[in-house]
Formats: C-alpha cells, sequence, structure tokens
C-alpha cells in the first residue's frame, strides 16, 4: 500500500515493512494462516504415519486368518493355471514314487517348445529319458528278456555344440520339479522316484568380487555337488572341465563321473565334448552313452535335436563357427590345423606340432587371399556391370547370376 494512505487503515493491520514508496502489512489471521499452510506436511506425514500404524496392528492381530486366505486364493491362482497349461500342451499326470526310477517318455522343454513353436511353427522334437538303475547290465547286453529295462542311472551326453544337449539337461530338470510340485509335466508319460534335490551344474559365470575365476566358480559348485548328492539326488552337469587346460579338464570330468557313479550313486546326465569319457561305459555298470544326432551335409552340419544311442565322433565345432559366421579364411586355417591335429594323433606330439605352426601363421591368408577362377568371374562380371543402363528385368536377372557364380565358388 502507498505510505500516503496508510493513515487510513484501522486497527488489526499490524505493520510488516516499509520500502521507499510502499509499506506493507498483515493481520492476526493471515498470519495464523501461514503458520498452519507450512506445518500442513508435517501434519499430513503424522496422520499418514498413525493411519499405517493403526493399520499395521489390525492386519498382525488377524495374521494368522489372512495368510490363510491368502493360500487359499494363491492355490486356487496356481491349480487353474497348471491344468490350463497342461491342456495347452498336451501334459501328462507323472508317476512319483518312492523308486529311483527316472523314466521320461517323449520329455519336452516346456519353453523352449513355446518359442519353438511361436519362432517358425517347426514344433520341438521330444526325447526319452530312463535314468533307473540298470538291473542286469550283462543280461541287458546279451539280450535276455529277463534283464533290466533301464540302461543306467549316469547318461554320458556327446555331440556338437548347438545340438540340443544343454535343453535336454534342462528340460529332464525341468520336468521332476513340475512333477513333484504336483504338476502335470510336459511329456506322454513319465514316472519319478522321488529326488531329495536338484543339483545342477551349467553355464559359464565368474565371481570376480570374490576372486574366484569362471574355472573357480565352476569346480567350487562341482565340489558342492559331489559333497551333497545321495542316491536319491538328480544331477545334471554341462562341460565339466573346460576351464582348464585339456588334460586337466579330461582328468578332472573322468574324476567326477566316477565319483558319481562309485559314491553319489545319483541319477545323473554329463554332457560333455571329453569323447574319451565313452570309454567310462565299458568299465562302470550304471553308466550309458547317448548322443545328439546330426546329420552332415557339403560341410555343413544339420542339427536333428534327437537324442540317440552311442558316442559323438567328434564335436563339429568348425561347422558351427561357420555358422556364427567367423571369416572364411579363419575356417579354412582351422580346418587344415584340425586335419593335421587330427593326423598327428592330438597332443601326443604337440611340440614339433607346435614347431610347425608359427605364431599368426594364418595372418598372410587372411589379408591377402588368393585369387580364384571364381573370385576373377565375379570380378569382373561386377566390372562389366553398367547399373543406370539396366531395367528392373535386367538387374533381377543379374542378381541371380551372381549368385549363382557365388554358389559355383562355395561348391569349389
Amino acid at each position: 500500500m502507498a505510505q500516503r494512505n496508510a493513515e487510513k487503515l484501522g486497527d488489526g493491520f499490524i505493520h510488516r515493512q516499509t520500502m521507499a514508496q510502499v509499506m506493507r502489512f498483515t493481520t492476526t489471521e493471515l498470519g495464523e494462516l501461514e503458520g498452519r499452510i507450512r506445518s500442513a506436511g508435517d501434519r499430513a506425514m503424522a496422520l499418514e504415519e498413525s493411519h499405517f500404524a493403526a493399520l499395521a496392528d489390525a492386519v498382525l492381530q488377524r495374521a494368522g486368518p489372512l495368510a490363510a486366505t491368502a493360500g487359499a486364493l494363491a492355490a486356487l491362482d496356481a491349480a487353474p493355471g497348471l491344468a490350463e497349461r497342461a491342456r495347452e500342451a498336451d501334459s501328462c499326470r507323472p508317476v512319483v514314487d518312492a523308486s529311483l526310477e527316472f523314466s521320461i517318455s517323449a520329455g519336452r522343454h516346456p519353453v523352449v517348445e513355446a518359442f519353438a513353436t511361436a519362432d517358425d511353427g517347426a514344433g520341438f522334437q521330444p526325447n526319452d529319458s530312463d535314468l533307473g538303475p540298470a538291473a542286469n547290465r550283462t543280461a541287458a547286453v546279451s539280450g535276455d528278456d529277463d534283464a533290466g529295462t533301464s540302461p543306467g542311472r549316469l547318461w554320458l551326453l556327446t555331440g556338437p555344440n548347438m545340438a540340443g544337449k544343454s535343453t535336454f539337461l534342462r528340460q529332464n530338470a525341468l520336468i521332476a520339479i513340475l512333477a513333484q510340485m504336483g504338476s502335470f509335466v510336459p511329456a506322454a508319460a513319465a514316472r519319478i522316484g522321488v529326488v531329495d534335490r536338484l543339483f545342477s551344474r551349467v553355464g559359464a559365470a565368474d565371481d570376480l568380487a570374490r576372486g574366484r575365476s569362471t574355472f573357480m566358480v565352476e569346480m567350487v559348485e562341482t565340489a558342492a555337488i559331489l559333497n551333497q548328492a545321495t542316491d536319491r539326488s538328480l544331477v545334471i552337469l554341462d562341460e565339466i572341465g573346460r576351464g582348464t587346460a585339456t588334460y586337466d579338464g579330461l582328468a578332472i570330468a573322468w574324476a567326477t563321473v566316477e565319483a558319481l557313479h562309485e559314491t553319489n550313486r545319483s541319477r545323473g546326465l554329463f554332457a560333455t565334448h571329453y569323447h574319451e569319457l565313452t570309454a567310462l561305459a565299458e568299465r562302470l555298470e550304471q553308466v550309458t552313452c547317448r548322443t545328439m544326432r546330426g546329420m552332415e551335409w557339403k560341410g555343413s552340419i544339420r542339427f536333428l535335436h534327437q537324442v540317440i544311442p552311442g558316442a559323438a565322433d567328434r564335436s563339429y565345432g568348425v561347422q558351427v563357427a561357420r555358422l556364427a559366421g567367423l571369416p572364411r579364411a579363419v575356417i579354412k586355417r582351422a580346418e587344415a590345423v584340425l586335419k593335421r591335429l587330427e593326423a598327428e594323433g592330438g597332443g601326443r606330439r604337440k611340440v614339433s606340432f607346435a614347431d610347425d605352426l608359427p605364431l599368426f601363421a594364418s595372418a598372410p591368408a587372411a589379408t591377402a587371399p588368393e585369387a580364384r577362377p571364381s573370385d576373377l568371374r565375379l570380378r569382373s562380371a561386377l566390372t562389366d556391370l553398367r547399373p543406370d543402363d539396366m531395367t528392373p528385368r535386367e538387374a533381377h536377372d543379374m542378381l541371380y547370376r551372381l549368385r549363382e557364380m557365388l554358389e559355383g565358388e562355395d561348391d569349389g
């Protein structure tokens, strides 16, 4: 308010501030309102805390009935969900008993199956597994009708990368969990003797914060399995010993299989690329060999994702590397090295072989590959092209001719 009008104010106005041309006033009511506004946040927080405390007290007083209600609602929610999924996935009701059997007919991985069907409609390749104790291995081999029907409780699974070994391991573990939680399982039939604990050693991970390398984590997890698994346990192991030198890793994997067979006596699936381990099937009664079926065609591998009796003769790693997109020069060099290694008998002549393979010997081939006739034809065809003068039809035909040249190069 202008100073000349200040004297016109009546009682009840309280002077607060005088400036060059203006004077400011307030009232008792405005001061009280200001105080209430400033304290509104604190009072709101206090009311919220009071109401929350009262609600918490009421909940605690009725904790038993509320927990029972929540459990009933959870069961009502889970049971129809499992039933609906069982119907959609054509699952079966498993038999869970006190035996040591683990027999799955046409088992499937519920998650991978859903993705495989959604992506290309090709569906999922089911596989059987039978890890029950072999009653009479000698009679079974001889064809005696009275022999035990199970091939053995410990399977050695070999086969190429990407062929489905890890999926097969995991699907059997998931089936065991689903069966013992009261669910139907993705299989045509299943009989599972109660599993006391499921042990899994798959994948690769480190724990650098605790000073543990990838291999150390693998060994710690393997130690936990060997120290705790019983004859009622189910064990899945994937690529034990691959994080160290070849012979060290093979030795560890070999000893682990023997311990699982002789000491733990667990039902288990052991996936490995150490083909030497398959010799254990001849020495250990409960060990049997299974492999992932694949088909090689024109230097490439096609995975059928089917588990069959027997052992893989090799891992087809170079073919998988080609599928992954490694440069052609690297693939050809790897093929040459592999052939030389196989001819030299693996590591028996590793010293002399290493002398024949100097460091970066493949670098010149990668940087300056020798021109082949097919390369020259492609270069000549591309150089003669006049894209601006071509009709759409001519361009389309030229693409097919170039493709034929490239396919001819690959076949050569």
